[in-house]
Parts: C-alpha cells; structure tokens; sequence
C-alpha cells in the first residue's frame, strides 16, 4: 500500500491543476487516472476563457469564471516556466453575432449587466463587425464583442499540466479505481492494480464521478454529455482573429492558423464518443451560416469529448469538503467550463484540504455552505471497511 497526504482520482485539468496545487503547499500528492492524464475533456475542449460569454446573470457563476480568467494570464506563464510547454493564451475576445432582433436585444441587456459589473462588452454595428471580421455573414445585424475573453491550446494546456504534474506528484495512469473507502481517520483508494491511503482524496473524475459519488452516498450525480467537434483551415485571406460565436456554435481561432469549432451537444450519447456524420454536417452548417468566408476551407480532423454536467435544478460545479466525509474534497460538475475554471478549482481545492475557511466567492460552491442552504441531507454514506 502507498501512502500520501492527498489522492486525486481523476487527471483531467481540474484533477492536475488540483493537485498541482495542492503539491504546491508541500502536500504529497498521488494522481490516478483510469487512461492518460488529460486525455479526455480536457484535451478534447475548444479551450475558450469564456466568462462572460458562459454567463447568463450577473450572478455566482458568473463571478467564479471572472476570477478564474483573471488568473490565467499567470497560470499560463507559470507553466511554460515550470514545463516549458506554451499553452496559447490569448486574450484576443469573442464576437456574439446578432443575426435577428431578438437576439441583439439579449445581447445588448447582456451588455448592459456585464458593463454594471465592472467588465468590457461593447456593441458593434454590422459595419464594424465586418471590419473586424471580414469574413462572417452579411445577415448580421450588429455583436457583443467580450475583448477581455480569451482562448488557450486545450492540448497543449493538458500538456503542460501533464509535465507538471508528473514533476511533483506520483501519477498512475491506466490505473482503473475500484472503490473509494473509509479506513480509520483516513482513506484508502483501491485501484485495480494496487491500493493508496491517503488523509484526504480528491473526487475529480469528470463524466466518471457518480459511480464513487453513489458508493459514498452523496447525493449528486454528474452524467457525460457528448461534444463533436470539428477543425479547419480557412481559405486564403479568410483567417479569424477572435473567437466568432452564433447560436450556440464557436469559431476559435488557433495559433497555427486553424479554427476549432464547436460543439454539439448530446445528453443521450452515453459514453460513445464516435463522431457522426449528421452530427458534423450539422456543425459545419452552423459555423458556415456565421462565417461564410470558410466555405472551401481545409477539413482538418474531427473528434468528440464528453462534458461533465450535474444534474438537477442547479448545475454548476461542487468544490470543496463533502460534510460527514471528512477528508473528502469534490471537484465535480464542471460541464463545459473546465478549462476555464482549472485555476480557481486548484486554489479551492488546496484551500479545502488545509481546513482554511473558504472565501465569499466561493460559498455557493462549497458544499457545508450550498447544500446546508438547501436543507438537504448532506451526509456520506462513509462505513468502514
């Protein structure tokens, strides 16, 4: 049996970057993964730092991902100083397109709530739109343009977190776990190949989680939600510079000249992450439909990944100490912001496993404070084994 301070159990960027900092408070650290580090979501995400494109109020959420953006522009160089790897971040913003009356007036009430908070959204005629972005529709009737979102190398970010993981933790990948288990004041992880201990586990497994959340007994449940995807490579003179958004389709451009486009999005696909001819042609037409100056654009691969989503009336991630298991931390529930949210998940995290007092911004995540609010039972189905 190894032991450590803190086990994660799962290795997607929420998983890495949580125990990247915990490793960084001088915890000792084991991550496992049932494939490889990162090879999952992670790996497979458009990599927008989309706070303010996510949001929907002025609400908790919406205050959790500007947090979290602010602190990219640091964790990027961080990592390329600790790994050498680039992760691409750029704060180069995304355009929401308005393609009908309706939708400009959200845009502009969301332009509205979004200055009151103290962030950058500015709405551009069809005349500027274009001079900004030449080659999207001629229907467009005006855009929110967010300049302070961004994008990273969702590869290249799962990459580097991957080097940096494996420069201070023990990582096990390819290591299926089994079960989750009280054992004295403390915990033991039992993978199919050997068995950890650990003072404190970390639950971070992605669209993997509710099997242990079930076998715990607390009552959440995270289902996969399936994404295609598709990049390319535009036509001569068609080359975006900012990430191009339309009814629910985005255009991000990368550093080596293509363009991710995303995503489906399908709750019933289970974990079948096989790409589908309707499923593509249909995001093809959309990311056409908003940037016509594509079309004749190189096809340059396609893929899916699976988005953990909570169910139930409120979806956002659960992070931080699960009441009545102490030792406990969840990091589950993240859906399509992962990529944006590894950052302040990491710091939580930390935070959580050396009993600090969780800040205000954090409270409706943190599980004491959000499900005692409710009134719900929190407690764990915890026996010793």
């Amino acid at each position: 049996m190894r032991a450590y301070d803190a086990v994660v159990v799962g290795g997607g960027a929420i998983g890495m970057a949580s125990a990247r900092a915990l490793a960084g408070e001088g915890l000792s650290v084991a991550v496992i993964d049932r494939g490889r580090l990162g090879g999952e979501a992670s790996s497979a995400a458009a990599g927008m730092l989309g706070a303010q494109l996510e949001a929907h109020a002025p609400d908790a959420f919406y205050a959790l991902c500007r947090e979290s953006r602010a602190m990219y522009s640091n964790f990027a160089a961080a990592l390329l100083e600790e790994t050498g790897i680039d992760v691409e971040w750029v704060e180069n913003g995304i355009l929401q397109l308005a393609r009908s009356e309706g939708v400009a007036a959200a845009l502009r009430e969301r332009m509205r709530w979004q200055r009151a908070a103290g962030d950058e959204a500015v709405w551009l005629d069809p005349a500027e739109v274009r001079a900004l972005e030449p080659a999207t529709a001629d229907d467009v009737l005006g855009a929110l343009y967010l300049p302070r979102d961004g994008n990273v190398h969702a590869p290249r970010l799962s990459a580097a977190l991957r080097a940096c993981v494996a420069g201070l933790c023990d990582v096990y990948e390819g290591e299926e776990v089994v079960a989750v288990e009280r054992a004295g004041a403390g915990w033991r992880v039992r993978g199919a190949r050997d068995v950890y201990a650990a003072d404190r586990v970390v639950l971070a497994a992605g669209a993997w989680a509710s099997p242990f959340l079930r076998a715990l007994g607390i009552p959440l449940e995270v289902r996969p939600v399936k994404g295609q995807m598709l990049a390319l490579r535009p036509p001569r003179g068609a080359a975006l510079r900012r990430t191009v958004y339309d009814a629910g389709t985005y255009l991000v451009p990368k550093r080596d000249g293509t363009v991710v486009v995303g995503a489906t999005e399908e709750p019933d696909a289970g974990y079948d992450k096989r790409n589908t001819v309707d499923g593509l042609a249909a995001l093809a037409a959309k990311a056409l439909g908003a940037v016509p100056g594509l079309r004749g654009g190189e096809w340059v691969r396609a893929w899916s990944g699976l988005r953990p989503r909570l169910t139930g009336e409120a979806a956002d991630p659960v992070i931080g100490p699960w009441p009545g298991a102490e030792g406990i931390i969840l990091a589950v529930g993240h859906f399509r912001n992962g990529v944006l949210l590894a950052p302040i998940t990491g710091r939580i995290v930390a935070s959580a496993a050396l009993g600090r007092e969780p800040e205000d911004l954090w409270l409706p995540f943190w599980p004491p404070a959000r499900f005692a609010a409710r009134g719900g039972d929190v407690r764990a189905n915890t026996p010793e084994r």
